[in-house]
């Protein structure tokens, strides 16, 4: 068994930011599973910025004809990979693209679902609808957790409630409208203002662990009627919105990734989140951003309910969600279909 990864390693590419989401649980999962001398990896981004993209197309087309991988698993960034590239290599071995935010990128996704074997979803609905309209080629492979990379430590608690994200205009406000409320929330992330640090994976575990609440705030632009008003006074907040591409929320890594940890969870509603978690017994949810400063106070007043539901949370994710399972079915399909 030999399987090629096609995805960049570093976030951005950039090192300094650390290992890209894809590398850490698309990559590093598939080695876990069918071990590092089996699985091949191509940074393109990295070969792009090196030698040039015509370059780097024409070294992965070799690439991939000389390895004759069983499999080839790319996830895109950009434009790098060439259609034509894309086609050659499907001619030597099977192709699967790992998509991330196919909900609200239909026009790409169905650009390049016509040109490798097969594509992943990670969102239930979305499966469904690919289904139903005769697209057969659609797989479904949720985000998941390395499971490896998010443990939970028994750290004891340093933070009462934590976020983990980069900084936008809509959770900037949230995160005001619960200083407001006299809620502190301690703050991790590119972009924020003031104390706010960017932190390495192992940190953001870290936090995970030892925050008695983690919040996990949309990084979708909310029409939430105050959120709007509020944003006709920012020049940012109104760039934010009118540049804004995304249509459909939808669940994802960090989702996983704090039940993974043993943290308690309270996040933003999305449809589907219900089918991978139990809502109010494994993790707990928002739908109107007013109702959190009540909820805050309340489990931080519960202490035994919160545990409670962090460790069902943490129990479901270890038995059910890791990235390693999903890939190991999702590879499982590539290769056994024809």
């Amino acid at each position: 068994m030999k399987i090629t990864t096609v995805l960049m390693q570093y976030d951005y590419g950039v090192k300094e930011r650390g290992f890209s989401f894809e590398y850490t649980n698309v990559h590093l999962a598939l080695c876990d599973i069918f071990g590092t001398e089996n699985v091949i990896h191509f940074d393109f981004l990295a070969k792009a910025r090196a030698s040039g993209t015509e370059a780097m197309n024409a070294e992965l087309a070799d690439f991939i004809i000389r390895e004759k991988p069983d499999a080839a698993i790319f996830c895109l960034f950009e434009n790098e990979i060439k259609e034509e590239t894309a086609r050659k290599v499907s001619e030597h071995t099977k192709t699967c693209v790992y998509f991330f935010d196919d909900p609200w990128r239909q026009d790409y996704v169905n650009k390049w679902r016509k040109i490798f074997h097969y594509f992943t979803t990670s969102d239930h609905y979305m499966f469904r609808h690919y289904t139903a309209t005769g697209i057969t080629n659609a797989l479904l492979s949720p985000f998941g957790f390395n499971n490896k990379v998010y443990v939970k430590k028994q750290l004891p608690y340093k933070y009462d409630v934590s976020f983990v994200g980069g900084y936008n205009s809509y959770r900037g406000w949230v995160i005001r409208l619960l200083q407001k409320a006299g809620i502190d929330v301690e703050v991790f992330g590119r972009g924020w203002k003031g104390d706010a640090k960017w932190i390495s994976t192992e940190e953001m575990v870290d936090v995970f662990n030892s925050s008695k609440i983690n919040l996990n705030l949309s990084n979708s632009v909310s029409y939430d009627a105050g959120y709007l008003a509020r944003s006709l006074f920012s020049p940012k907040a109104l760039k934010d919105i009118l540049m804004n591409k995304k249509t459909k929320e939808q669940v994802k890594g960090r989702h996983y990734e704090i039940n993974a940890c043993g943290g308690f969870q309270l996040s933003y509603f999305i449809p589907g989140l219900n089918l991978v978690y139990d809502i109010d017994k494994e993790i707990v949810v928002y739908e109107d951003v007013r109702h959190l400063p009540e909820l805050i106070r309340y489990y931080l007043d519960n202490g035994k309910l919160r545990e409670e539901i962090a460790l069902n949370g943490y129990n479901k994710s270890r038995e059910n969600h890791s990235a390693q399972d999903y890939l190991k079915n999702t590879i499982e399909q590539v290769l056994a279909r024809k």
